[in-house]
């Protein structure tokens, strides 16, 4: 028996599928970061022999994890958000409120990512280092395109809904 609901498209199968793997990653890098970072505070507090990289690799996994979650958020649909006006207008219009509100998502995850891309590919970028973990800083950059990349292909999802449920009249499809 499978756990997809019955009718599924595809989109909804990719995006359950992709929730699926952030959700893991974002556990993985969350667990990696607090145990660096206990690591770090008993060497640097107990044995008094602070360990050089821990500090750069804290940072980094914290960035991964701020994307991650950034990302998971959008597919939820739990950024924060103000629907004093949304909320008072009428079903029609609060899925015409909402389909705005994402279209807005989806162009700043498609200029960030084309940018944030462009700018990953740039020598500067590609031939950089991290001083203490001396890895290639681009591998380090590198969640800002997939996480804009994860956020877009949310953002179509919900679009997708949006727009079925305007054009068939249900209650409900509003997405924020």
């Amino acid at each position: 028996m499978s756990d997809r609901p019955s009718g599924s498209s595809p989109l909804s199968l990719i995006t359950l599928a992709l929730d699926k793997f952030l959700v893991w990653v974002s556990i993985a890098v969350g667990a990696v970061l607090a145990i660096n970072m206990i690591v770090a505070v008993f060497f640097r507090y107990v044995l008094s022999s602070p360990i050089f990289w821990a500090d750069e690799l804290s940072l980094y996994l914290f960035c991964w994890a701020t994307f991650l979650g950034a990302s998971l958020a959008v597919k939820r649909s739990d950024m924060a958000a103000v629907t004093f006006l949304l909320n008072r207008l009428p079903e029609r219009g609060r899925i015409l409120g909402s389909l705005v509100i994402q279209l807005s998502i989806l162009f700043f995850a498609v200029v960030m990512g084309y940018y944030s891309t462009v700018w990953i590919m740039s020598p500067s970028v590609m031939n950089l280092l991290s001083p203490a973990l001396s890895m290639k800083m681009w591998k380090l950059y590198l969640i800002v395109p997939i996480s804009m990349l994860c956020m877009a292909i949310f953002t179509v999802e919900h679009m997708v809904h949006l727009l079925q449920a305007f054009f068939s009249g249900k209650k409900g499809g509003a997405a924020q």
